[in-house]
């Protein structure tokens, strides 16, 4: 993927990622070709593949971006409490429901939990546990699943519990709140 400041690449990368995002909504992912995206951005297949090795990593790179601006909305996770961090976190996707939402519809949730798994060390809660555990690599996967397929649930019931609520019930799920309580939560 390219890393460079060349202003005219970084339009480019844009316009391929724009593309992409506009033929997810008319196509299914596994029909758009390199070319497909090319026509829609008007930019030659050379200056693709310049920038981006596949299509896949374009979604990469979406999601990069993605992190970038939670992260900036987050305050960099610096002494970010579960409660605050999962309500961010519902906040921000129920802004970028129309990307979740395609990936959903065309079978490609699992970028989620892959991406989530990806950028969930970088935040201090789990840093804090790479220092403590073991294995925090298997927290981390755990914590990627959990938040993908809560995300995946919400949107599939129309974002019908408020974010606020989201946020409790994902500190009460991850904590084990709600199962020490026999999911007799109040609240």
């Amino acid at each position: 993927m390219y890393q460079g400041t060349n202003p005219s690449a970084l339009r480019s990368r844009e316009w391929i990622t724009q593309a992409l995002l506009a033929l997810l909504e008319e196509e299914r992912y596994a029909r758009i070709t390199v070319k497909d995206i090319c026509q829609r951005a008007q930019l030659s297949r050379q200056t693709f593949y310049q920038i981006f090795a596949s299509k896949d990593e374009v979604l990469e790179y979406r999601f990069g971006a993605l992190f970038a601006q939670f992260r900036a909305k987050c305050g960099n996770f610096s002494g970010i409490s579960l409660r605050a961090l999962a309500c961010g976190f519902f906040a921000f996707f129920a802004e970028h429901q129309d990307f979740a939402r395609v990936l959903i519809a065309n079978h490609m949730s699992y970028l989620f939990e892959r991406e989530f798994e990806r950028y969930l060390p970088e935040i201090d809660l789990f840093r804090q546990i790479n220092e403590t555990e073991a294995h925090p690599d298997y927290s981390v996967c755990y914590v990627a699943g959990a938040l993908s397929q809560m995300l995946i649930h919400w949107y599939e019931k129309d974002m019908d519990l408020p974010v606020e609520q989201m946020g409790a019930l994902t500190e009460d799920i991850i904590s084990g709140r709600i199962f020490a309580a026999g999911g007799n939560r109040t609240g």
